[in-house]
């Protein structure tokens, strides 16, 4: 009985631990006029928030997201 109870305990936790993981980074895209694309970078891992905002040419953007995703795909 016991062992069941502390089995039953173990994996609350793992499941409340598995929940409170967020994602540091996130990215938010926002469209410009004139072909341009505005990215915020926003990192919520570090103390004040770090913030970067730039403008890229959409070409540009996309060719970058390609990048990005191909790199992820190939580290699986």
């Amino acid at each position: 009985m016991k062992n069941n109870i502390l089995i039953l305990l173990l994996l609350i936790s793992t499941t409340t631990f598995s929940q409170q993981i967020k994602k540091c980074i996130t990215v938010e895209e926002e469209k410009l006029p004139n072909y341009k694309v505005k990215v915020i970078k926003t990192n919520h891992c570090v103390e004040p928030k770090e913030i970067t905002i730039r403008s890229y040419v959409v070409t540009e953007w996309e060719k970058k997201k390609r990048k990005k995703r191909k790199k992820r795909k190939n580290e699986k």
